[in-house]
């Protein structure tokens, strides 16, 4: 009887044990993250750190539009019609289509970009680079575990930039360069909020910003 009584208990504190969160945010790490995410604000809006701009990618958009670049421009009214398509297809209920359509039209946005600004991709890549190295700087030995995950997936978003770089698709590194930088930028609700795909929500953020 005492034998299946302590099976009993053990079994009860086993489910107990399951039901609680294991991955939830400690505290601290939402703090630290909300620390990380200023520094990568502090990056973005530096010249220095690598980016055309003083803010964020809308700002760099609203550049284009007094561009008189034909190329640019030819981009940006490709990037126009995609966009109308992505809404009719979104109307029409499909909406895979419509969000297939939308990434292409921010990746002719970005042609817009490079074509504009050619080393667009080479100084975002360093912006990324920047904010990773600041960030694991002010993490120090840190328990951050979550943040630190989110890092390593950024780092390799920046090798898959440099290798579309170095076979001279600048489009696709200034389209993955600016993936981690928004991952960074959003670094506290990727934390909080668990996200399992960081480049989806990254991707839907800025797939948004029409021009």
């Amino acid at each position: 009887m005492h034998k299946r009584m302590t099976i009993a208990v053990a079994v009860m504190l086993t489910v107990a044990a399951c039901q609680q969160e294991p991955t939830s945010v400690a505290p601290n790490e939402l703090l630290l993250a909300q620390e990380a995410q200023v520094i990568v604000a502090d990056v973005a809006a530096t010249r220095d750190g690598g980016t055309h701009y003083d803010g964020w990618l809308s700002r760099l958009f609203e550049a284009l539009r007094n561009t008189d670049d034909p190329e640019a421009r030819a981009c940006l009214e490709e990037a126009r019609t995609l966009r109308q398509q992505a809404r009719a297809a979104f109307e029409a209920g499909d909406r895979e289509l419509a969000r297939q359509l939308l990434r292409e039209s921010f990746l002719k946005v970005l042609c817009a970009v490079v074509e504009v600004f050619p080393n667009a991709a080479e100084r975002t890549g360093l912006a990324v680079d920047q904010a990773i190295e600041r960030i694991e700087n002010f993490l120090g030995d840190r328990e951050a575990p979550r943040i630190r995950a989110i890092l390593a997936h950024v780092k390799e978003l920046r090798v898959q930039a440099e290798a579309a770089l170095s076979s001279g698709d600048k489009v696709t590194a200034l389209a993955l360069n600016l993936r981690g930088l928004q991952i960074l930028h959003r670094l506290v609700e990727h934390v909080r909020d668990r996200h399992t795909n960081h480049d989806e929500v990254a991707d839907s953020e800025m797939n948004s910003v029409g021009i």
